[in-house]
């Protein structure tokens, strides 16, 4: 089976939205983040109650409590500043590849031995074929399926889009359940 559409920034983006919440690389890197991000929060926190609260006659009583509240301010805030990881790093994606040649052209062969994707962005033409035995896992979304052939590689296919009718989407949602026998799995971001 055959199928031709346009790649856009937003399918890549979409993937990249996938790899930060599946991938052990983000995991980490959202681990640094928090850590990082901690340190103004407690800050703010710190330097809040210093110039709110009245000074006390203990020094160390007023420190106690200030270091505190900057504690308090840090786990306080922790879960937004896990939530502003995504789209902090979607934004470092998108400025990066704003001036790239969008959207791309993409022909996509379905066989009985492999996958073959050819991308065709002005004058650059790549062709990626991966073996269905090679495809580790499968994610998808509401709008893309991604077939993971590394860690951080995958083979990027829009459940709609201009250019597949439905009747390709059901052949290639069959010949994808004939082949894969890697677990599938949902996101719901």
């Amino acid at each position: 089976m055959i199928t031709a559409y346009k790649m856009t920034l937003e399918d890549v983006l979409s993937f990249q939205q996938d790899m930060i919440y599946h991938s052990p690389q983000h995991k980490k890197s959202r681990k640094i983040w928090l850590t990082v991000m901690s340190i103004p929060a407690f800050l703010l926190g710190y330097l809040a109650t210093t110039f709110i609260l009245p000074r006390s006659e203990s020094i160390v009583l007023f420190l106690l409590t200030v270091i505190g509240v900057g504690i308090l301010f840090a786990l306080l805030l922790r879960p937004l500043l896990k939530d502003l990881y995504a789209p902090f790093v979607l934004r470092q994606f998108r400025l990066v590849n704003k001036d790239s040649a969008w959207p791309t052209d993409i022909t996509l062969q379905l066989s009985d031995t492999h996958i073959e994707m050819q991308a065709i962005r002005g004058n650059i033409h790549r062709t990626t074929q991966v073996p269905w035995t090679s495809i580790l896992k499968v994610n998808e979304n509401e709008t893309h399926r991604f077939l993971y052939y590394e860690e951080d590689e995958a083979l990027i296919i829009p459940k709609v889009k201009n250019g597949v009718t439905e009747v390709e989407q059901s052949e290639i949602e069959r010949i994808l359940d004939k082949h894969m026998n890697t677990e599938k799995h949902t996101s719901s971001r």
